[in-house]
C-alpha cells in the first residue's frame, strides 16, 4: 500500500526573508532599485499587501516607512491586516539594514518560482483526468508553454543606460578578440557571412521567392552548411516531405544528379559519391518535423522540445504561408499571426528562426522582376517582424538568355544590425546546389 503522509506539506516558502526585504525597505526606500519582485512573489498575504503598499506610494512619489504604510492601510480599510499598523513597526525594527536586500530577494524570488512550478504541475496532472474534450496536444502545447516561461521567470528584463552600454562593450570586445572568425551560424556562403556575420539569435529571417526559384534547395544548403559546423538544426518542413529532403542532401552533397536518384539510373561511378555523401549526411545533427501545414502551436511545441532535448542552435520552416493559425479571422490576420508567433519564438528560444515565404505573383507583371519590401505574400506584418529579409532571384527562370543559366541572386533588402546588400551566388538545378560565385562583385 501507498504511504500517505499524515499532514499536508507547506508550500516552498521563507517568511524570514520576505521579512527581511519589507524592513530594509523601509529603512532604505532606495533599496526598491535594487530588487525586481511582484506583489505575486509573496507567499503570505499581509506580506504581498505591504509590498504592494510600498510600490504605490513609491509611484505616487510618497515616502513608505511604517507611518505612511499604516496610513495606507487604514485608508484601505485593510489595518486588521497589519495588526493597526504594529507589525509594520515590528518589520522595521527587527530589520538592521538593507546591505542584504538583494540576496534576500533572491529567496524570495525562488521560492515563488517553487510555488509556480507546483501550481503548474498540479495543473498539468489535473488537465490529464479531466481534459474536458481538449486535445491531448493542446494540453502539451499550454504545459510546455508554462513550463519554459518558469525558465525565464527570473530573468532580469530592466537594465540601466550604463548596464546597457556595458553589455555592447563587452559583446564588442568579444568580436574584436575574434576577429576574421564567424559570431553566427554560417549562411553557407562566404559573402553573406562576412557582411551579415550569419544568423544570429532571437532574430527571425524571411527569404522569399517566386515557385521554381529553389528557395526550398537554397534552406536545405543552408541547414545542410549549419549542420556541417556542427550546430544542431531544426527543419520544419510543410512543403516537401522528409524523403525529398533527403534526395536534395544527397544530391547537393554528391553531385549526382537529383533526376538520377529519383529514377535509379546509377552508373557504377557514382555509388563512391554517394557513399561518401551518406556518410557525411548521416553525421549532422539535422532533425526533420515533415507536416503538410502544421499549425504554429505544433511548430512551438517542437521547436522547445527540440531545443530542450536536443541543444537546437537554428530551426529552417518552410514556408510561412503553408503554417496555419485556425483562431485568425482572415487569411491576412493569419499570416500576420505567424509572423509575430515566429519571432516570440525566435526571442524566446534565444535561435535565429530562418522561414522561406512566397512573393505575390504581381512581381511577375513588372520589368525588373526582383521581389522587394512588400512583396511578401498576404503579409505586411511579416515585413515589421523580420530583422532580416532576403529575396532569392534567377534571372534564367523568364530568360533563355545564356549569359543568366546557372546565376542567382540572394537580395538583402532589410536588415536591423547593418548594411543591406546582393549577393550573387552559382546554382546547379540537376543538384540543387547553391555555392558561391568566385568572381561576384561585392
Amino acid at each position: 500500500m501507498t504511504a500517505y503522509p499524515e499532514t499536508l506539506r507547506q508550500p516552498p516558502q521563507s517568511v524570514e526573508a520576505e521579512q527581511a526585504v519589507l524592513g530594509g525597505l523601509m529603512l532604505d526606500p532606495k533599496a526598491l532599485a535594487r530588487i525586481t519582485l511582484t506583489e505575486s512573489d509573496f507567499y503570505r498575504r499581509d506580506h504581498a499587501l505591504i509590498f504592494r503598499a510600498i510600490a504605490e506610494l513609491d509611484a505616487a512619489g510618497k515616502p513608505f516607512d511604517a507611518v505612511t504604510l499604516a496610513e495606507w492601510f487604514a485608508e484601505m480599510g485593510l489595518a486588521e491586516q497589519v495588526d493597526g499598523g504594529r507589525y509594520l513597526v515590528q518589520l522595521a525594527s527587527g530589520t538592521g539594514s538593507a546591505a542584504n536586500i538583494a540576496a534576500y530577494a533572491g529567496i524570495v524570488r525562488d521560492k515563488a518560482i517553487l510555488r509556480k512550478l507546483i501550481e503548474v504541475g498540479t495543473g498539468v496532472v489535473n488537465d490529464g483526468f479531466q481534459p474536458d474534450g481538449r486535445k491531448s496536444a493542446d494540453l502539451l502545447d499550454s504545459a510546455i508553454r508554462e513550463l519554459m516561461a518558469l525558465t525565464k521567470a527570473d530573468a532580469n528584463c530592466e537594465f540601466t543606460l550604463k548596464q546597457a552600454v556595458t553589455l555592447a562593450w563587452e559583446d564588442a570586445g568579444e568580436a574584436i578578440e575574434h576577429k576574421g572568425e564567424l559570431r553566427g551560424i554560417t549562411t553557407g556562403f562566404t559573402r553573406p557571412d562576412a557582411r551579415l556575420g550569419g544568423w544570429h539569435p532571437g532574430d527571425l529571417i524571411f527569404i522569399g521567392a517566386r515557385p521554381s526559384m529553389g528557395k526550398t534547395a537554397l534552406m536545405v544548403n543552408m541547414a545542410l552548411a549549419a549542420a556541417a559546423n556542427g550546430h544542431a538544426v531544426g527543419m520544419i518542413s510543410g512543403e516537401q516531405s522528409a524523403m525529398q529532403i533527403g534526395q536534395r542532401s544527397i544530391s547537393s552533397q554528391s553531385g549526382v544528379h537529383a533526376e538520377r536518384l529519383r529514377n535509379g539510373e546509377i552508373d557504377e561511378d557514382a555509388w563512391p559519391k554517394l557513399t561518401a555523401a551518406m556518410q557525411r549526411l548521416v553525421e549532422r545533427k539535422v532533425r526533420i518535423y515533415d507536416r503538410s501545414a502544421p499549425t504554429l502551436d505544433e511548430i512551438a511545441r517542437i521547436a522547445r522540445r527540440w531545443k530542450q532535448e536536443h541543444g537546437m542552435a537554428v530551426l529552417f520552416v518552410d514556408y510561412l504561408q503553408r503554417i496555419r493559425y485556425p483562431k485568425a479571422g482572415n487569411r491576412i490576420d493569419e499570416v500576420s499571426e505567424v509572423a509575430r508567433g515566429l519571432k516570440t519564438l525566435a526571442r524566446d528560444l534565444s535561435v535565429p528562426i530562418v522561414c522561406l515565404a512566397q512573393v505575390k505573383a504581381e512581381v511577375d507583371k513588372r520589368d525588373d522582376k526582383r521581389p522587394g519590401l512588400g512583396d511578401i505574400a498576404n503579409s505586411d506584418e511579416a515585413t515589421r517582424e523580420a530583422d532580416l529579409i532576403a529575396f532569392l532571384y534567377r534571372a534564367e527562370v523568364y530568360s533563355d538568355d545564356p549569359q543568366y543559366r546557372g546565376l542567382a541572386e540572394l537580395n538583402v533588402e532589410k536588415y536591423r544590425h547593418g548594411p543591406t546588400g546582393r549577393f550573387k551566388l552559382h546554382f546547379s538545378g540537376e543538384t540543387m546546389l547553391f555555392r558561391d560565385l568566385e568572381d561576384a562583385p561585392w
